[in-house]
């Protein structure tokens, strides 16, 4: 019986990250995914626009949701809104089974008293979590303290667990220095790192919404979190190398293959 995924995110309308990328990595790992949407991201005059839909037909969204689906897993991506968030909480909370967190913080350097606001009512879903997956920047604003080198995520690694996430997984990325794009696993127990070599590509939008989709995915179809996290940096890094060019010259990443298929060829 195929299991479904619901992702509880915004709408990228370029569709590299967001909700869109969090539904194509379900149907490429064969699962069903469901969306509520929280707020729709628009490009004007070259920036980002981010619109909130309101916290009421969030909560819509998820009621209807609950009474007609048997959910397998769930994925937490941008929020934005802080109402929004308590809306989430209580959704969580009667939830049995992996739930994956992505803490993407968008906000403007003039939004510091708001987005201390967020990150205080983020913090409060941690404990509700099986893992979370901030990048570094997020990692940094969520253990408040500057990161640049391997032994500054492992504190900051720490300082999550203390705030209640059972397990973390750091995206390193590009902006450690170094040959290698590392992610950094913690369960409070065991540091694990996960490499690559950096690809000299710009194909790299949406990559932290794929990899949370894609542990979400393996986590749901029973897999372990070290292995979740390995099988999800091999798709991204391949959908990185397969990626499609934006006018910009920037671009999204593209898995662009079924992962069943395509590990039995």
């Amino acid at each position: 019986m195929t299991k479904t995924v619901l992702t509880i995110a915004g709408s990228d309308t370029l569709a590299g990250g967001g909700l869109q990328s969090d539904l194509k990595i379900f149907e490429n790992h064969h699962l069903f995914g469901l969306t509520a949407i929280t707020c729709i991201a628009v490009i004007k005059d070259h920036q980002f626009e981010i619109n909130d839909l309101s916290p009421s037909l969030l909560q819509d969204q998820l009621m209807s949701i609950k009474q007609e689906v048997t959910l397998s897993g769930i994925k937490l991506g941008l929020i934005h809104d802080i109402a929004s968030l308590l809306i989430v909480k209580k959704f969580l909370a009667d939830f049995i089974g992996p739930i994956v967190i992505d803490p993407v913080m968008a906000f403007k350097e003039s939004d510091q008293i708001y987005s201390q606001a967020y990150r205080n009512g983020l913090i409060e879903l941690f404990p509700l979590a099986t893992i979370i997956t901030p990048n570094l920047k997020e990692a940094e604003l969520l253990s408040q303290q500057v990161i640049t080198n391997l032994d500054q995520m492992k504190q900051a690694a720490q300082i999550m667990i203390d705030l209640g996430a059972p397990a973390v997984v750091i995206k390193g990325g590009e902006r450690l220095a170094g040959d290698l794009a590392s992610d950094l696993f913690y369960d409070g127990n065991t540091y694990q790192l996960f490499s690559k070599p950096k690809l000299a590509k710009t194909t790299i939008n949406g990559a932290g919404c794929t990899f949370a989709s894609a542990i979400t995915s393996n986590l749901v179809l029973g897999k372990d979190l070290p292995t979740a996290i390995a099988n999800s940096k091999d798709f991204v890094y391949q959908s990185i190398q397969r990626g499609i060019i934006l006018n910009s010259g920037e671009g999204n990443v593209w898995y662009g293959k079924d992962v069943e298929t395509e590990e039995k060829a």
